[in-house]
């Protein structure tokens, strides 16, 4: 017996797709026939959740299907950012194909940051917040900080004056 076919609803410009674990993914209205007639799944990871599928194409084969890749046609070797950062956010207005480094300047505050603020650590030994940032593939000191504001600040220039578009405080 086929599997029954999660349905997509269609509100005015906006396309939601069901997914497993209770999420739903957006897409533009006009992008249906790009991901309809499959069953969705919420591929969560450290950051967010992903839309994926797969699909076998032989006996032992299983390929796996990424909504926003597949909306974008991506092609190999570049990555596809979420501009607002919502993996689940697959309207093409949210969608744009970026290289790695890219990609990892839009990256969200990673999970072991303590200092909660992008690019700002504490350096135990010298009592200071550091403050540092990466751009294409060098390593950037920005300075050392007796206020943690004064690292943010320091960061936040950097990432809008070096990252551009891409910059994420």
């Amino acid at each position: 017996m086929p599997r029954k076919i999660r349905q997509i609803t269609i509100e005015g410009n906006l396309a939601y797709v069901p997914l497993t674990r209770g999420k739903q993914a957006v897409i533009d209205a006009s992008d249906v026939h790009l991901v309809d007639g499959v069953n969705w799944q919420a591929r969560i990871n450290s950051h967010t959740a992903y839309a994926m599928s797969s699909k076998q194409t032989s006996p032992t084969t299983w390929i796996a299907r990424i909504m926003h890749r597949m909306i974008v046609a991506a092609p190999d070797g570049m990555q596809v950012d979420h501009i607002d950062g919502d993996g689940l956010n697959n309207r093409r207005s949210n969608l744009r194909i970026v290289t790695a480094a890219q990609n990892a300047q839009n990256g969200k505050l990673r999970r072991n940051n303590k200092s909660g603020i992008k690019g700002v650590y504490w350096h135990q030994a010298k009592g200071k917040w550091d403050a540092s940032i990466t751009v294409n593939r060098k390593f950037i000191h920005l300075g050392q900080f007796a206020k943690i504001e004064d690292a943010a600040s320091a960061y936040a220039e950097a990432s809008a004056r070096l990252h551009g578009e891409f910059a994420r405080s």
